[in-house]
């Protein structure tokens, strides 16, 4: 039940000037480091916390969530421009955002990621005041078996991301095996050779940047400029910020896929460990299985950069309404935001709703004024970054490799892992050259552990695993219909799509 006192005293806690241009300067920060490789959003908010010891709570709340927002954006924008994600939520934003930057179109995908970005974030805010209570119950839900079925699910849409149906399952199990690297929580030590550093197993990030974004790299050497002539040409003519508006528009003449990857977005962000790098992968497929055309996703379809981009900036408002309801993380960034709190004597659970409700509402319609800051940030930024793709290779790939591994280094102030990435870059050049979908490698990276602890904790919770373990929770029993559906629609596609190659084969052998 709303409280319209507690609401009414929350807003009157941002009546400050000095609040909105802290909220600015988060979210202007989040955007430029989420856009830097390797510079991940917790690291970003992690960088600032020192900075809050000062702050009053609502400040330093409301700093680093708008950190929290312009990192998830942010990430977008390299991943757009280049195919260097800067973080991993920003991966399926880039299977057609980049394909539009290479068609001369990276303003308009920049656009539309503005947009999407925003709408997720502002419906991500009106779900955390409104149905913050149901999103909770709905996540208590949740237990280990429910979770390791979350996991499959994600497994399960890695198959609908590239044609050949074998390759992808190949490439997306790889990475499930790359994730068991290092110590379990039974103790057991696995696939470390000897290395301490593996011991807390492979960070994504050096397998992200090294897997993508240096393969890609490798192959920017072969041209003079990230899009062809043609392109260039098309986008020095245009307007940028015609182009950007053409973007910002469009993103609205799907709303149906709009509406739905927020909604999926924010429930998807409430669940203990998910994240928005599982609520932009669950959201692209769905949109991918409802559009008309799904054939265009993969190369540069307006759905693809709106339906995964809405949903992980919406996740936003689903984790937050679960680090406050219940003081549960629902990814690294919350983790820190919770540390945050702590830091400020405030003890983020039921008991804060209680002693502090003013300041819960404040940080909540404090999501509505960053919400709507995004997109003047957003659409500045974007106007500004989207000139990399005029600057030749030559230049540009020195300076990304100089903050790819920047970024790496950053992550744990190890060597170590810009060895790996190096190790990494040189498996994504084989692995391109054969045709393997990197994107399901490091989606396997990021579900592996995710399969791994629930599937243990299963395991635990209920002396054993067996089929009456999944079949006898009504939660268990909804994730495994979406989970057969989904490897069916898979299945079909695939099948669907090699029967029509033999009938256009079969068609120009008669010509």
């Amino acid at each position: 039940m709303l409280e319209f006192s507690s609401i009414a005293a929350g807003a009157s806690l941002l009546m400050e000037w000095h609040l909105l241009l802290m909220l600015l300067l988060g979210l202007l920060f989040g955007i430029v480091t989420g856009a830097i490789p390797g510079f991940s959003t917790p690291l970003a908010i992690s960088v600032m916390l020192p900075l809050t010891f000062p702050m009053t709570p609502i400040a330093a709340i409301v700093f680093l969530t708008a950190v929290y927002a312009g990192g998830n954006f942010g990430a977008s924008v390299s991943a757009i421009l280049l195919n260097i994600p800067g973080s991993p939520q920003a991966i399926m934003t880039g299977l057609d955002g980049y394909p539009m930057t290479r068609k001369g179109r990276g303003y308009e995908a920049l656009g539309m990621s503005v947009a999407a970005s925003a709408t997720g974030n502002l419906v991500g805010s009106f779900f955390l005041i409104l149905v913050m209570p149901l999103i909770v119950m709905l996540a208590l839900k949740f237990g280990p078996p429910e979770l390791f079925l979350v996991g499959v699910l994600g497994l399960t849409i890695i198959a609908s991301l590239d044609d050949n149906f074998l390759k992808a399952i190949m490439a997306g199990m790889f990475g499930v095996l790359v994730s068991t690297t290092g110590m379990s929580s039974t103790g057991a030590i696995r696939g470390t050779f000897g290395y301490f550093e593996l011991m807390d197993g492979i960070s994504i990030i050096p397998a992200l940047i090294g897997l993508i974004g240096f393969s890609e790299l490798f192959y920017m050497l072969q041209k003079s400029r990230v899009i062809d002539s043609d392109s260039v040409s098309t986008t020095l003519r245009g307007s940028a910020w015609a182009q950007l508006a053409k973007g910002y528009r469009t993103a609205f003449r799907f709303p149906v896929t709009l509406m739905r990857s927020c909604g999926l977005g924010v429930v998807i962000g409430a669940l203990p460990g998910a994240g928005a790098t599982i609520a932009s992968v669950v959201s692209y497929n769905e949109a991918k299985r409802a559009s008309a055309t799904p054939e265009e996703f993969g190369k540069g379809a307006p759905e693809g950069v709106i339906s995964a981009e809405s949903a992980n900036n919406a996740s936003e408002g689903g984790a937050l309404a679960l680090m406050l309801a219940l003081g549960i993380p629902g990814g690294l960034a919350t983790a820190v935001l919770i540390g945050a709190l702590m830091l400020q004597g405030l003890i983020p659970g039921p008991r804060l709703f209680m002693e502090e409700p003013e300041l819960v509402y404040g940080v909540m319609l404090a999501q509505f004024v960053t919400s709507v800051c995004l997109m003047g940030v957003g659409l500045f930024v974007s106007f500004w970054a989207g000139r990399i793709v005029k600057i030749p290779t030559q230049v540009l790939i020195p300076m990304i490799s100089v903050f790819s591994i920047a970024g790496t280094y950053a992550v744990h102030l190890l060597m170590f892992d810009v060895v790996l990435m190096a190790i990494f870059a040189v498996l994504g050049i084989i692995l391109r050259r054969f045709n393997y979908p990197l994107i399901a490698v490091v989606l396997g990276i990021v579900l592996g552990p995710i399969l791994d602890a629930e599937l243990l904790r299963t395991y635990q919770t209920f002396d054993g695993i067996g089929l009456s373990v999944f079949i006898g929770r009504p939660v268990s029993l909804v994730l495994i219909a979406l989970l057969l559906f989904s490897l069916a629609t898979a299945v079909f596609r695939a099948w669907s799509g090699r029967k029509r190659a033999q009938i256009e084969n079969h068609g120009e052998t008669k010509q």
